[in-house]
C-alpha cells in the first residue's frame, strides 16, 4: 500500500468510527474526537512515510503528535486525553476490522479489554 492509499483508507476507517461514536456519545464529543484523529492521520501522512498501520510507532502517536497538535492548534489539552482518543480509535480498528498495531496499543499504557 502506498502512503496516500494508506491515508485514504485511514480516513475511511475514521468515517466508520465516527458513525459508531455517534451511537454512543454526544455529537460535540464525537466531533472533537474525530477532528483530533483526522489531524493525526494527516500528520502521519504529511510527516512520516507510513504505508501500513504497524509502521506507526508509539513515539509518532504519543509525543511527536502531541507536540505537533498543541503547537499547531495552540490548545492546552492533556497528553493523556490525546492518548485515550487515539487508543480508542486503534482499539476500534482492531475490533471492527481486525487491523492492529499491538506495540502501539501497549505503548499507550492504557488498560484494554479485548
Amino acid at each position: 500500500m502506498t502512503n496516500s492509499s494508506f491515508h485514504n483508507k485511514m480516513v475511511e476507517y475514521l468515517e466508520g468510527y465516527q458513525m459508531y461514536l455517534l451511537l454512543i456519545k454526544p455529537n460535540e464529543n464525537v466531533v472533537s474526537q474525530c477532528t483530533i484523529i483526522h489531524e493525526f492521520i494527516n500528520y502521519i501522512y504529511n510527516y512520516h512515510m507510513v504505508a501500513e498501520i504497524d509502521q506507526i510507532t508509539v513515539g509518532m502517536a504519543n509525543s511527536k503528535f502531541y507536540t505537533f497538535y498543541t503547537r499547531e492548534n495552540k490548545v492546552d489539552i492533556p497528553k493523556e486525553t490525546i492518548k485515550e482518543i487515539l487508543n480508542d480509535f486503534f482499539i476500534f480498528l482492531k475490533r471492527k476490522y481486525g487491523i492492529k498495531n499491538e506495540k502501539l496499543i501497549r505503548g499507550f499504557g492504557i488498560e484494554v479489554i479485548a
